[in-house]
């Protein structure tokens, strides 16, 4: 994680394959992951954007928010053959295209 790019912007996994990502923020502002499909993420960059700064993820949601310096960790099974993604959702990051595009087969 950087400001405002992740290191990967593609992966290819089998369906079934779970995946355990580690997230290194070395950018300057805190940074988020959240993992679904294109609709997931845009319910959530909207849940987001009205949370303010009051933003955070539920418990049992697949996301991890990583403070500057901080690392974090998050694990997901892609269950379902399609495209997901792996999409920050801090103000204006997603938009400007910091996510990863997972393709499950």
């Amino acid at each position: 994680m950087e400001d405002i790019k992740f290191g990967q912007t593609d992966l290819t996994v089998k369906s079934g394959e779970t995946i355990n990502f580690l997230f290194t923020n070395t950018g300057e502002v805190a940074h988020d992951a959240f993992i679904g499909d294109t609709a997931a993420q845009m319910d959530h960059e909207t849940e987001m954007a009205e949370a303010g700064d009051m933003a955070g993820h539920s418990m049992g949601e697949p996301a991890v928010t990583v403070q500057p310096g901080d690392s974090g960790e998050l694990s997901y099974t892609f269950d379902q053959p399609g495209t997901y993604e792996v999409g920050c959702h801090q103000p204006g990051h997603y938009a400007a295209g910091m996510k990863i595009d997972v393709i499950v087969e």
